[in-house]
């Protein structure tokens, strides 16, 4: 009896409990160590995002070796920043045909032709910025193990 008064079953103690207990916590070890590494990499990318595009130079350095988490987060923030501008872009275009429809036609049409190309540009660099983000959660999990 315990001095609460309350009965209670002791659990043996031996080594196969004591293994299970130490797997039990090198899992939970594990699972602090990789939802520190995401919240680090997340982070890194919001200021890599903040920040926007790499210069021509750094981005070809990284873009042929890209062999740590950190340069595909650079990557992928250089990839967002120029797909919002690619977005801004085919928005103001937009903007532009519709006046150009009421003003001038011959413009209008190629207004909306290049609106058009400066959206699929943008998904086209989302996309590759997407895939970067998956490789650089992937290094990282590499990096920790």
């Amino acid at each position: 009896m315990r001095a609460t008064g309350k009965s209670y079953i002791p659990i043996p103690r031996d080594s196969g409990f004591q293994t299970a207990l130490q797997m039990i916590e090198v899992q939970k070890t594990m699972k602090s160590i990789y939802s520190l590494a995401f919240a680090v990499l997340m982070g890194t990318a919001f200021l890599y995002a903040e920040s926007g595009k790499l210069s021509d130079t750094e981005f070809m350095k990284l873009a042929q070796t890209h062999d740590r988490a950190e340069a595909h987060q650079k990557l992928a923030a250089h990839y967002t920043a120029h797909a919002i501008e690619h977005e801004k872009d085919a928005k103001d275009h937009e903007e532009l045909a519709k006046q150009y429809d009421k003003t001038e036609p011959r413009l209008a049409g190629e207004a909306h032709h290049y609106a058009a190309h400066s959206q699929e540009a943008a998904e086209a660099l989302r996309n590759l910025a997407k895939i970067h983000q998956d490789l650089a959660k992937e290094h990282a999990v590499k990096a920790i193990k």
